[in-house]
């Protein structure tokens, strides 16, 4: 009865099977490349749409700048220098006043967004390409 009993325990002990490793391990990496591919085409279309729109949004701040007379302030201060170091208190604010706030925040956070998603692009690139070296993938 023991050596029936030993033989049964001995049939029905685990062996691993090989390929099912490697198979787990094929579909965790298949699924990082995956990730890191749609991360870059994220980054590089937000990018690209950013950079789009920088144009018409400077083209925007140029023209607030114009209507708000900042240019006539800012000029002011190379014309003639005596006068706006006797107001210089007066002349700040009416510098900062003249700023158009809105549009200046609409093109950095434009600028932002393009240098954030650079940023992330080249990320995903040395991600990619560090990946490929660390699991064999060409």
């Amino acid at each position: 009865m023991q050596d029936k009993l030993t033989k049964v325990f001995q049939k029905a002990k685990y062996k691993e099977s090989s390929i099912l490793a490697q198979n787990v391990w094929n579909t965790i990496v298949a699924r990082e490349k995956r990730n890191t591919q749609i991360k870059f085409w994220a980054f590089s279309s937000l990018g690209f749409t950013s950079l789009a729109s920088l144009v018409p949004v400077f083209k925007i701040l140029l023209n607030d700048l114009t209507q708000s007379g900042f240019y006539e302030y800012a000029s002011l201060a190379f014309s003639d220098t005596s006068l706006v170091l006797s107001a210089w208190k007066e002349f700040a604010f009416s510098l900062v006043e003249s700023l158009p706030i809105m549009s200046m925040i609409f093109t950095l956070s434009l600028l932002f967004t393009i240098f954030l998603s650079i940023k992330y692009v080249f990320k995903q690139i040395i991600n990619n390409n560090s990946m490929g070296e660390t699991y064999g993938i060409a």
